[in-house]
């Protein structure tokens, strides 16, 4: 005799369909019972028809439940309960109950197939090149498909299953299609893990930024005083500030006012724009700012031909030489961004020659920081500051450019300059599903839109 007991109670008087009753069950003894046995109840009281969709699923139905309490549910929370919750896969269509272990599933993913490395480096060493280094190093490498196909398997295989072995997801990089062939729980695992994902890697963040660079005045030669920024900008003073390298000031959106800000920069000197990029980018995404020239120079190579010989060809390289200003953002589910902020600034020695066979010497100068901000704040990073040296003849006009006789006419001075090269930086997350009203949908959204 089986030990159970399954009662049925009608919730509304119409004879012929489980929809309208409600099912009680519950285990009497210790051996338990068997899911089949359950399911061929259902199948009797209800007029079902039941379909075993594989044989994992069959054998599965055989293993027996030692104690179930269930009461007054309706037959998709019963069957919820006892195929769902027990790993199976189900639907009940018509009288017709079909009753799976194994899946297969397409998930969508939306993300460009492209590969992105690269590093930046920082070093210094004393003057005379023989002490220590200090050596600051930052790598990225971001292959999305190749993490996310890690991901998967780690997620397939975190619980085994001695019933049934995995196959290889298929990733189909060009279509954003991932097929997987699991158990149930193996797919709500993966269905969770790839919504989340998608939410994450389809946010946007607006960077606007400002580059400024001060010619310090005389009086002024050491630098901007970072401390004194707390100047009428609304009256407000920074959120936060610190003076490590160079200086990083936050100001919180509406109390950062940029007339005041350039004001307050004049008192130093000669203030000028130099660029005022404003560039969109994926959630963990680079985005990458350059101002400035490439420096294009050969040099010889020797290679050994077939015979022997020496062979000596040229090649073409290049190199880079200006303001280059890297940001990452990363945006968390209470939208504050984490901001990596890697700024740098170099310039072409002044032995560089205009024939070049070897790759042209530089100064360079670099920042590297992590700034947690709020969507609309506004951050300024300061205190790269650059020297040069001009060489200018001075002297009569029209006299000092007669051969012969302009030596007595004219004169040479060297002038030397300092510059302080600021960023101001403020990002804006985009949100794409904010409904505009029908006047903006034709327009592109200001800043205050976003």
């Amino acid at each position: 005799m089986k030990k159970f007991i399954l009662l049925i109670s009608l919730t509304i008087l119409m004879f012929g369909s489980c929809n309208n009753k409600l099912f009680s069950l519950a285990t009497q003894g210790d051996n338990g019972i068997k899911l089949q046995d359950i399911i061929t109840n259902i199948s009797d009281t209800c007029d079902l028809n039941i379909i075993i969709e594989d044989n994992i699923a069959k054998e599965k139905l055989k293993e027996q439940i030692k104690y179930i309490k269930l009461k007054n549910l309706t037959l998709k929370e019963f069957l919820d309960f006892l195929l769902s919750k027990n790993g199976f896969f189900y639907t009940l269509k018509g009288n017709t109950l079909s009753i799976a272990y194994i899946k297969t599933k397409n998930f969508k993913i939306d993300y460009i197939n492209t590969t992105i490395t690269g590093s930046t480096n920082f070093s210094a060493k004393t003057q005379d090149d023989t002490g220590d280094s200090n050596t600051l190093e930052t790598k990225f490498d971001v292959d999305f498909w190749r993490d996310f196909s890690v991901n998967i398997n780690k997620i397939l295989n975190a619980q085994v299953d001695t019933f049934y072995q995995n196959p290889a997801p298929i990733i189909d990089k060009t279509a954003g299609i991932v097929t997987i062939t699991g158990t149930k729980k193996q797919l709500d695992r993966i269905s969770k893990y790839i919504q989340e994902l998608n939410n994450r890697i389809h946010k946007e963040v607006l960077i606007d930024v400002r580059i400024y660079s001060v010619k310090l005045s005389k009086s002024h030669q050491t630098g901007i005083n970072w401390n004194t920024l707390n100047i009428t900008l609304n009256g407000s003073a920074p959120l936060r500030s610190a003076n490590l390298v160079g200086s990083t000031s936050i100001f919180s959106q509406g109390t950062f006012n940029i007339d005041g800000f350039l004001n307050f920069l004049a008192t130093y000197g000669q203030v000028n724009s130099i660029s005022n990029p404003k560039i969109t980018t994926l959630n963990n995404q680079k985005a990458i700012i350059t101002v400035g020239q490439t420096i294009n120079y050969s040099y010889k190579t020797v290679t050994t031909d077939a015979n022997g010989n020496a062979v000596q060809s040229d090649t073409i390289d290049s190199k880079f030489v200006g303001i280059l200003l890297d940001i990452t953002p990363q945006i968390s589910d209470n939208n504050v961004i984490l901001m990596g902020i890697n700024p740098s600034i170099s310039s072409l020695a002044t032995t560089t020659t205009t024939n070049l066979n070897l790759p042209p010497d530089t100064y360079e100068k670099k920042l590297n920081t992590i700034i947690r901000v709020k969507d609309g704040d506004t951050i300024i990073l300061g205190g790269l500051i650059t020297d040069e040296t001009k060489l200018t003849q001075n002297g009569v006009p029209i006299l000092k450019e007669i051969p012969l006789i302009k030596y007595l006419f004219s004169y040479k001075e060297k002038i030397s300059t300092r510059e302080e090269l600021i960023f101001v930086i403020t990002p804006h997350i985009i949100r794409i599903n904010k409904k505009l009203p029908v006047k903006k949908a034709f327009q592109l959204p200001s800043l205050g839109d976003l």
